[in-house]
């Protein structure tokens, strides 16, 4: 059995295995693969603003504890701020207490490395090998070496220090009007610190977490709110976070929301100009990107390198081969001279500085790119009857889509029980008709078969 999906634990609170039970074990077992021998063990917690965050806490600091690790609180904050906060206090490992996107009843952990990074999938392995299987109950340590629990005080501090060396000392950020949505969520207060101190003219929606607020009609899940405020007040831009702060929804002066695709275009745009990337660079995406990208990026000169769903899939192509940043759809968006983590706000200051550099609106700079049309089926399924037919639909799915003159990727969700398939086209090579058809036969197979 599984507890690990594309991106840690996710699911349901109180629900298996996210009991506060099943928490205490999880931070046994993952002691047992992830603290480093002979040494001072150290972990750090961090979380966004989920009610649920306060079962989850305790429980991780408790089962940590009892395995000998000491335990340095410093939440709520963003997940990216891991990276940092781990490195500087020199952590076995890090862990963050979060459910990303999802709605406040659910929550999650994602397990990072003491460098930074996520884990492996061998030692997700590992964990659960011993979550499964290790009796605990029987597992001795002596009293005088358990484990203490300190709050960091400056854990914010540290981190908007860290975000603020992606400005540009010479450039007057003033100039800019800004809207900020925080989500209620891990980047409510840090995120507007630092834009308020760069200087920005600042408005700010979804900075009053209560816990059961985050992610709701806010931030980059629900843009809307932060498009008519920023039409409003004739602002800049829009920033709108998710509710752990590692990625984000760009909005322009016009109000509308930049997709993924074009601020990948945007910024691979200005860093082949200024010379950060040559001619021939890759950027990175994954596998359901638009494949207008590819023809645009083609045009001027850079290539784009695709693969699997997932952030941390980007990241080990941009670790294994050198290039320069990557990014997904959805908002993740990985800089080799960066934390090496997805970070939102990260992200943003990059945005605002080349809105200063190039002295143009952001509906101007991502022009250039031309993009095919999508359709996204999200199919429910049952997960244990599509693992016992998955080779039978995959099978007919490829044989309903492969005549037809689109892309197309199927793949199940590793955080929900849906299977994704994306439909890409030109309006000028099928009809209409024929594409609800198609929807409509895709949905066909999916339920039959589970």
């Amino acid at each position: 059995m599984r507890l690990f999906g594309t991106d840690g634990i996710r699911g349901e609170v109180g629900k298996y295995p996210l009991t506060a039970e099943n928490i205490l074990k999880l931070a046994k077992a993952a002691s047992i693969v992830l603290k480093k021998k002979n040494s001072i063990s150290r972990v750090v917690i961090n979380k966004d603003t989920r009610l649920s965050g306060y079962i989850f806490e305790p429980a991780l600091t408790s089962g940590f504890i009892s395995m000998g690790v000491n335990v340095v609180l410093v939440g709520p904050l963003p997940t990216p701020a891991l990276t940092i906060l781990s490195k500087s206090l020199r952590a076995d490992f890090s862990v963050m207490i979060t459910a990303s996107h999802n709605p406040y009843q659910d929550n999650g952990l994602k397990f990072f490395s003491g460098s930074g990074y996520k884990i492996t999938a061998e030692e997700e392995r590992k964990i659960e090998d011993f979550f499964f299987n290790y009796d605990f109950d029987n597992f001795k340590i002596k009293p005088s070496n358990y484990g203490k629990a300190v709050r960091l005080k400056d854990a914010i501090g540290r981190y908007s220090e860290a975000l603020k060396q992606n400005i540009l000392k010479n450039l007057d950020y003033t100039k800019l009007k800004v809207v900020l949505d925080c989500a209620n969520g891990a980047a409510y207060k840090v995120a507007p610190e630092v834009l308020f101190e760069i200087g920005v003219e600042l408005d700010t929606l979804g900075d009053k977490p209560n816990g059961t607020n985050i992610n709701q009609k806010c931030g980059s899940l629900f843009p809307q709110r932060a498009s008519k405020l920023v039409k409003k007040r004739k602002s800049d831009i829009g920033i709108c976070l998710d509710g752990d702060g590692d990625r984000l929804i760009i909005i322009d002066e016009k109000g509308e929301p930049i997709l993924g695709e074009e601020l990948l275009f945007i910024l691979a745009k200005f860093y082949l100009k200024n010379k950060t990337l040559k001619k021939g660079s890759t950027i990175v995406t994954n596998e359901i990107a638009n494949f207008g990208l590819d023809i645009s990026l083609k045009n001027i000169g850079l290539k784009l390198k695709r693969v699997k769903v997932g952030d941390k899939n980007i990241l080990n192509e941009i670790q294994s081969n050198g290039h320069y940043f990557g990014g997904e759809p959805s908002g993740h968006f990985i800089f080799k001279e960066d934390a090496l983590i997805g970070d939102g706000m990260s992200t943003a200051l990059r945005v605002l500085t080349i809105i200063l550099k190039e002295n143009k609106k952001l509906s101007e700079l991502k022009k250039g790119l031309n993009l095919l049309k999508v359709v996204e089926i999200n199919q429910k399924i049952d997960r244990e009857k599509f693992f016992q037919n998955e080779a039978k639909i995959y099978r007919d799915l490829n044989f309903l889509l492969k005549s037809k003159n689109l892309f197309f990727v199927i793949r199940p969700s590793g955080t929900e029980p849906l299977l994704r398939v994306n439909l890409q086209y030109q309006p000028r090579n099928i009809k209409v008709t024929a594409l609800r058809k198609l929807e409509k036969n895709i949905i066909e197979i999916i339920a039959n078969a589970c």
